[in-house]
């Protein structure tokens, strides 16, 4: 058994063990995961802006971004309640494009699900023909099968099947008047 250090780290995580992301500075305090983030990324920026370039591209944007708000501030002061029934306005057209949007999609959707439903039933409909087709030839082919049997004389061919005895004599019989 080990003896409890006063300030020992690894029995502070073992009592809290979900505090793994924080971390303590040297004079007690806590630095949370957005902080340390934003430290980062701040960090990371600056780093990044001891290119030349980096640095020229990035005052070319901050001029043009202070450039749109000053245009921007500037035209809402001379008109304010014109500019907001402008905004108003454009949200409205936005809105009801996307109300013209969503009624395509409920549209297409529909058509969709009944031409599934269409096909659906043709799926089924087309099941059942070659259920009976392949019924049919299976019969067609036993009766292949059992004529093949009945020409080779493996077996006699079915009373339904055989000729008309009677006429076949009367048919000889004819047959020998005639030659006489």
């Amino acid at each position: 058994m080990q003896p409890n250090l006063p300030n020992d780290p690894h029995a502070v995580h073992a009592e809290h063990p979900n505090r793994q992301f924080d971390q303590e500075t040297s004079s007690g305090r806590q630095v949370s995961l957005l902080t340390g983030m934003l430290l980062g990324a701040a960090i990371g920026g600056l780093l990044t802006l001891l290119s030349s370039s980096s640095r020229q591209n990035t005052k070319q944007s901050l001029r043009g971004a202070k450039d749109s708000v000053s245009t921007l501030a500037s035209t809402i002061k001379e008109d304010p309640s014109g500019k907001a029934s402008q905004v108003i306005n454009q949200v409205k057209s936005a809105s009801s494009i996307i109300q013209e949007v969503a009624s395509d999609v409920q549209n297409v959707y529909d058509k969709v699900n009944t031409e599934l439903e269409t096909v659906k039933t043709d799926a089924s409909s087309v099941k059942e023909t070659v259920n009976e087709t392949k019924g049919d030839l299976n019969s067609i082919s036993s009766k292949v099968v059992e004529a093949k049997d009945v020409a080779l004389g493996k077996e006699e061919a079915p009373p339904e099947h055989q000729p008309n005895n009677a006429q076949h004599d009367d048919s000889k019989q004819d047959h020998s008047q005639s030659n006489k």
